[in-house]
């Protein structure tokens, strides 16, 4: 503690950002402050009442400091070392990787609309997070009906001589042979942002002034074709509005917590239409209700391309002054943060509050039904306690050379991905699953053994009493005891293949000590249990093609003439990849190491000529 107060009498009075650790190192909180000293000492004084403090201040044992110049600028470095570290307790916002996105490839000369889990920080424009993948599906196809972009890849796009089968169709203009001017491209690309945007009326007036420059120069082909892609969107917009009494670009937050859950719900309106609702679940919360609506704006704005003008939320959040006039500046126009009162805005927010609310009861009871069907599986498979912490594992094997093995772990019904591995099977010359499993088994218990890992409440095996006696062998050598361990596998008959009636039978569930397999009557548990089974199988299956077709990829390349062992894995060193080598230029091709001009030759004409063949 000494080393502690010593810090805490040289920390500076200048803004910065602080960092409190635990005794093994570990970041526990990270905060700004305008003043370091003063806020610092405040942790340690017995004025601050905050919730978070009594928990907080036992733990920290040490403390780091960063000095800015800026109060802003220790609001961007608070926010990117709490994406950094994740500390234990800072709001935490989850990305939304399990939601749809919208992106339209900007990056590209004639870019192109794309679904996207996973939107990056590239020049592309990303719209969403959409909750519903129907609706997202939905709009991707309405918005190509309206303004029919290029649908090719890049590789064929470029490689292209002649329009493909959607220019014959209308549902695409032909950029790649030239059937479209890059000019009237980009007009396509611009509706098609401020459609997103919500800016139909503007998109109808470009149209409509285009139909009309058309119609003077007697283009009547090209006016009707706008003629009616005028009428489908005044159509489209007529069926969606839903409106504000003024055109603008506005975010109302809703509120809703009970305990250390909360959940966030965000109403968007884009030019006075609403087409965004939204929740974002929050636990675990250890911040006041301002803190941690602060920390969620933060975390939320200062990584999204596209920032409204006005943000309602419920009640005064902190830093609410720093955080508008930083967001104003990142925006390049001005935000404003307010808590409406009255009027529309203030009954935006009590519609996004009430949206909270919902939300929160709602997931409340999906959880209910999950510990339910946890219990379930506690009482049916006679565990010593409810299976919170489950690891599933399954072989996927089409050919020993290609075998693998594969984890899934699900916390409380849910998948918990961080926590899947992949295993490639080493040790098995022959096709032989039970050795194979014994593999997988003895690597993932040797490592929790090594690195003194807790195991989980339950493993379940893909497969028959085989692969449990299997399991059970290598725990008991291993001297692992009070493992619980099952089997899950169809009733099937030797040799029987995967069938639509085969998915139909009962499941067989083999425990170990227990001669004939049970079953499950609770339908929740029951599918819980086959929800897992699937992922692991799914998981298995999707590493095993992958091997297969980078092993089916690297060949290709013994297959272009003059191109031997040495040359392919020189190319792969420099690419990195089979479809980096497939998109090469000339000029990066004969730029690789050890490969010559009449080698570099060979490779492009070699794709360039299968790509003509698709």
């Amino acid at each position: 503690m000494d080393r502690l107060a010593d810090k805490l009498n040289k920390i500076p009075a200048q803004p910065g950002v602080y960092i409190f650790k635990d005794d093994k190192n570990a970041v526990l909180y990270v905060g700004k402050a305008k003043n370091l000293r003063s806020r610092v000492r405040s942790y340690f004084s017995e004025t601050d009442n905050r919730f978070l403090i009594p928990f907080l201040k036992a733990r920290i044992k040490d403390l780091e400091f960063i000095v800015t110049d800026t109060e802003k600028e220790a609001l961007l470095l608070e926010n990117n070392l709490i994406k950094k570290y994740q500390p234990r307790y800072n709001l935490r916002l989850r990305d939304d990787k399990t939601y749809f996105h919208l992106k339209l490839t900007t990056s590209e000369k004639f870019p192109r609309l794309l679904l996207t889990r996973r939107p990056d920080k590239s020049r592309d424009m990303v719209f969403g997070p959409f909750a519903s993948s129907k609706k997202v599906k939905e709009t991707i196809s309405l918005l190509l009906k309206l303004f029919p972009l290029r649908r090719c890849e890049s590789r064929r796009f470029i490689l292209r001589e002649r329009p493909c089968l959607n220019y014959e169709i209308g549902k695409c203009p032909g950029p790649c042979a030239g059937k479209i001017s890059e000019n009237d491209y980009q007009s396509l690309v611009e509706s098609v942002i401020k459609f997103l945007r919500g800016q139909g009326k503007e998109v109808l007036q470009d149209l409509t002034a285009q139909m009309k420059t058309a119609s003077e120069k007697m283009e009547f082909e090209k006016a009707a074709r706008l003629r009616d892609q005028i009428q489908a969107i005044q159509y489209t917009l007529e069926k969606q509005k839903v409106e504000v009494n003024l055109p603008l670009d506005r975010d109302a937050l809703g509120y809703y917590r009970e305990a250390d859950r909360a959940v966030i719900f965000r109403l968007g309106y884009r030019n006075g239409v609403l087409i965004l609702g939204h929740p974002y679940f929050l636990r675990g919360i250890k911040l006041d209700d301002p803190e941690t609506l602060g920390s969620f704006l933060k975390q939320l704005y200062l990584s999204q391309n596209f920032i409204p003008r006005e943000i309602l939320v419920p009640f005064q959040i902190e830093d609410q002054d720093l955080l508008q006039e930083w967001l104003s500046e990142q925006a390049k126009h001005k935000v404003e943060i307010m808590v409406p009162e009255r009027g529309d805005k203030a009954g935006q927010v009590q519609l996004a509050n009430a949206n909270a609310k919902q939300a929160l009861l709602t997931s409340r009871e999906k959880e209910k039904i999950k510990q339910d069907a946890l219990m379930e599986l506690k009482q049916t498979l006679r565990l010593e306690k409810i299976p919170h912490w489950i690891e599933c594992f399954d072989i996927s094997n089409l050919g020993e050379k290609l075998a693998v093995g594969a984890m899934v772990k699900f916390l409380d019904g849910e998948p918990d991905k961080t926590g899947y591995r992949r295993y490639r099977i080493k040790g098995v010359d022959e096709q032989n699953d039970y050795q194979m499993m014994k593999e997988v088994l003895s690597r993932r218990f040797k490592r929790a053994l090594e690195e003194k890992q807790e195991l989980p409440d339950l493993i379940i095996l893909d497969g028959g009493k085989g692969q449990l006696n299997i399991a059970l062998k290598v725990a008991q050598e291993l001297g692992i005891k009070h493992l619980e361990i099952v089997s899950l596998a169809k009733e099937r008959e030797i040799g029987e293949p995967m069938s639509a009636e085969l998915k139909k039978k009962p499941e067989r569930i083999f425990l170990p000590g227990v001669k004939d397999p049970i079953r499950i009557k609770s339908e929740p548990a029951l599918h819980l249990l086959q929800r897992i089974r699937d992922e692991a199988h799914r998981f298995a299956l999707t590493y095993h093609k992958k091997l297969r077709q980078k092993a089916l990829s690297q060949s290709a390349l013994m297959d272009i003439p003059g191109i031997g062992e040495k040359k392919k894995r020189a190319l792969l060193k420099h690419f990195g990849s089979l479809k980096q080598i497939r998109n090469a230029t000339l000029e990066e091709l004969k730029s690789t190491p050890g490969i010559s001009s009449k080698d570099a030759e060979r490779v492009f004409n070699f794709f360039r000529t299968q790509a003509k063949s698709i």
